[in-house]
C-alpha cells in the first residue's frame, strides 16, 4: 500500500516537472509601452520571427495583425489598457501554442513598418511612420532577417493517396495518381531543400495515411507551409476529352460546381458513407488569417507553375485558385493548399504527368511559388 502511494507521488512530481518545463520553453511577454508614436513590446528573450497581415472589417476599419513566433502570454498580462489617437483598440492573445498575436484596429492606412531586434518589437501607430531600433528599420533589416532565418522555415509536402488508395487512374492502370504525385513530391522536396528550407514528407513510399493524420503531422512539425499534391480526373469518358488544366485549392466552402466535384473526389476515401453536412461542418472553423494567407500562397504557386510549364509544354490551361472543402486541409494550423497537377484522364495532359521533365517543372513551379510567398511575408 505504502509502495503504491510512493509510486503515485513520484508520477505526480514527474508530471509537475514536465508541465513546468513546457511552460518555461517559450519567449514570455514582459511589458508594453507607447512612446514617440510607437507601441513597444518587450520579451524575456530574443524574438524568433514576426509576420504581419491586415484584414478589412465591415465597419471600414482595418485590423493590423502581428504574429510573434515562440511568444507566450503570461496570465493577467495584456495591452488593452493602451490608448492612442486614431487607434480604436489594442489586443494581445495566445493564438496557438507557438504563436502570440497582437491586433491593432484603426481606420488609418497600413501600419506595417514594424521592426524587431533582440527582445523588442516596435510597431508604428501613425501611418507612414517607420519604426526604428538602434538604427534598424524594416527596410534595412528585411534581407538580413530573412536570409538568416530562411533555414528555419518548415515545409510539409503531402503526396496524395498511397497504399490501398490509388487515387485517380486511367488507361488500364498505366496512369495512377498515387505514383505520379509521389514522384512530383519527391522532386519538390529536393528543390526546397536546395533553396534552404527544412522539408518533411507525410509519405515517401507507397503507404496509406489517413487524411487527418497528414495535417496532424504538419502541426507536430510546426510547419510554416503545407502543400498537398494531387492529380485530377474527369468523371466520365466524354468529359475526359476536354477537362484539363492546373488548379489550386485552399480550404473554404466550395465556390463553384467544379470545386465541389474536385473536393468530393479527394474526400471519398474519408467520407464514403458520410452525408453532406458531415463533410462540410469543419469549414465553419476556418479563420480569416488562414483563408487569406492560403489564398495568397495559392496565387504565387499557381503563377509560377504556369510560367515554368508554358515555356516548354506550350499553352497549359490555368484552372486558377479556388476555395473548396478538402478534408486533407482541415486542421492545418498554417497556410495550406492542395495542388491539382493536371488531369490524369486527359489524353495529352495525362501523358505529360508521366513525363519526368514535366514533373520537374511542376515541382520547380511549386517551389518558386513558396519562395515568392515567403519573400513577400518578410
Amino acid at each position: 500500500m505504502e509502495s503504491d502511494i510512493f509510486n503515485k507521488k513520484l508520477i505526480l512530481i514527474f508530471i509537475i516537472l514536465l508541465f513546468s518545463t513546457a511552460l518555461n520553453a517559450g519567449n514570455y511577454f514582459i511589458k508594453s509601452e507607447i512612446r514617440d508614436g510607437e507601441l513597444r513590446l518587450y520579451f524575456n528573450s530574443d524574438i524568433e520571427r514576426v509576420t504581419y497581415f491586415s484584414i478589412k472589417t465591415e465597419d471600414g476599419s482595418n485590423k493590423y495583425v502581428y504574429d510573434i513566433y515562440g511568444g507566450v502570454l503570461p496570465r493577467e498580462k495584456g495591452i488593452s489598457h493602451h490608448s492612442y489617437r486614431d487607434i480604436e483598440s489594442f489586443r494581445i492573445a495566445q493564438n496557438s501554442s507557438t504563436k502570440l498575436r497582437v491586433v491593432i484596429k484603426s481606420k488609418q492606412k497600413a501600419l506595417d513598418k514594424h521592426v524587431y531586434l533582440g527582445n523588442l518589437l516596435v510597431i508604428p501607430l501613425i501611418y507612414g511612420k517607420e519604426a526604428t531600433i538602434k538604427g534598424k528599420t524594416l527596410s534595412n533589416s528585411k534581407k538580413e532577417s530573412y536570409s538568416s532565418k530562411k533555414s528555419r522555415y518548415i515545409v510539409v509536402v503531402d503526396a496524395g493517396h498511397g497504399g490501398k488508395d490509388n487515387g485517380a487512374s486511367c488507361c488500364n492502370g498505366s496512369r495512377v495518381e498515387k505514383r505520379v504525385v509521389l514522384s512530383v513530391s519527391q522532386k519538390l522536396k529536393e528543390m526546397l531543400e536546395e533553396l534552404g528550407y527544412i522539408v518533411y514528407m507525410t509519405r515517401d513510399d507507397d503507404v496509406f495515411i489517413k487524411l487527418r493524420k497528414r495535417t496532424e503531422f504538419a502541426n507536430e512539425k510546426r510547419a510554416d507551409i503545407f502543400i498537398s499534391v494531387h492529380a485530377n480526373a474527369a468523371p466520365n469518358e466524354r468529359q475526359a476529352k476536354f477537362l484539363k488544366g492546373l488548379e489550386i485549392y485552399y480550404l473554404s466552402p466550395a465556390q463553384t460546381e467544379r470545386a465541389k466535384k474536385a473536393a468530393q473526389k479527394e474526400n471519398d476515401v474519408m467520407f464514403a458513407d458520410k452525408d453532406f453536412y458531415t463533410t462540410n461542418i469543419m469549414t465553419s472553423l476556418i479563420t480569416d488569417e488562414k483563408l487569406i494567407e492560403s489564398h495568397k500562397l495559392g496565387i504565387d504557386v499557381s503563377h509560377n507553375m504556369i510560367h515554368n510549364l508554358r515555356g516548354e509544354f506550350g499553352d497549359i490551361e490555368n484552372g486558377g485558385v479556388k476555395g473548396a472543402n478538402f478534408w486533407v486541409l482541415v486542421g492545418a494550423q498554417m497556410p495550406a493548399i492542395l495542388v491539382e497537377t493536371g488531369y490524369i484522364t486527359h489524353s495529352q495532359e495525362g501523358e505529360n504527368l508521366l513525363n519526368s521533365e514535366y514533373q520537374r517543372l511542376l515541382a520547380k513551379g511549386i517551389a518558386e511559388g513558396i519562395e515568392q510567398y515567403l519573400n513577400n511575408k518578410r
